[in-house]
């Protein structure tokens, strides 16, 4: 699927201060009201599948695409070693930007949309309008900022050794922005199969289900009857104590 396949919402236009209670509340309250009529954004609609942003771009983009659902992943390749990025709300995106045949050490960059997604188009208007709340160019740039340190984190996944010790990292990670608190333990609501976990933490689909069934064994982390992920127990303090010497040379 290309961007020409990507859709204006009916609504056409959002108020992002409504929709990111992040930017929101950087603001104090008289501010919060005057911005919100004025920080509006045109919305862009992307469905699951394929999708190459390199194919027709949006032309009125100025700062970038704010994720407001839905749920891709960004798979970067270099030679036949491939590594996943799990992007979901509040992500600022300009994928437009991030091509790879050119660059000196050639890397090739995919994207799949795996539950669809809705994004605010942040064009001049709305970059005029934030110019006039400095705070919120702040939260912009540490948006920027979250995604460079989860990046960081997730190379520091990828060097674990073993593929069920990566796994339970990657989902208390995850747990700490999308986790839910429930009876049963911590709830990460994300509908992630086998293949697309193996992406994410550099891993064969086969070692990720043989690490997976490890996992439920011991009683920390298992699928729900929604096709969600539940951890048991609290986050581990020391992950040597699941596996000992683990860290990659």
């Amino acid at each position: 699927m290309s961007v020409s396949d990507t859709t204006r919402s009916g609504d056409r236009f959002v108020y992002v201060l409504d929709h990111d209670a992040g930017l929101r509340s950087v603001l104090g309250e008289a501010d919060r009201a005057r911005c919100r009529q004025h920080a509006v954004a045109a919305i862009a609609e992307i469905p699951t599948g394929p999708w190459d942003p390199q194919a027709n771009p949006l032309p009125e983009v100025e700062l970038g695409l704010l994720v407001l659902d839905g749920l891709l992943i960004r798979d970067v390749t270099v030679a036949e070693a491939r590594c996943g990025e799990l992007i979901g709300p509040g992500t600022i995106l300009r994928p437009w930007d991030e091509t790879g045949l050119d660059a000196p050490m050639r890397h090739e960059v995919d994207w799949q949309v795996i539950e669809p997604l809705r994004v605010a188009v942040l064009d001049q208007h709305f970059l005029r309008v934030v110019a006039h709340w400095p705070p919120l160019i702040t939260a912009l740039v540490a948006r920027a900022n979250e995604r460079a340190q989860d990046l960081a984190v997730m190379v520091s996944i990828h060097s674990l050794k073993r593929v069920d010790v990566r796994l339970l990292a990657f989902f208390w990670h995850l747990a700490d922005r999308y986790g839910k608190v429930t009876s049963d333990g911590i709830l990460v609501p994300l509908p992630l199969t086998h293949r697309q976990l193996a992406l994410l933490v550099g891993a064969q689909r086969p070692s990720v289900t043989s690490a997976l069934g490890t996992l439920s064994e011991r009683e920390l982390l298992r699928r729900d009857d929604d096709g969600h992920w539940l951890l048991s127990g609290d986050p581990p303090e020391d992950l040597s104590v699941l596996a000992p010497n683990d860290v990659a040379a």
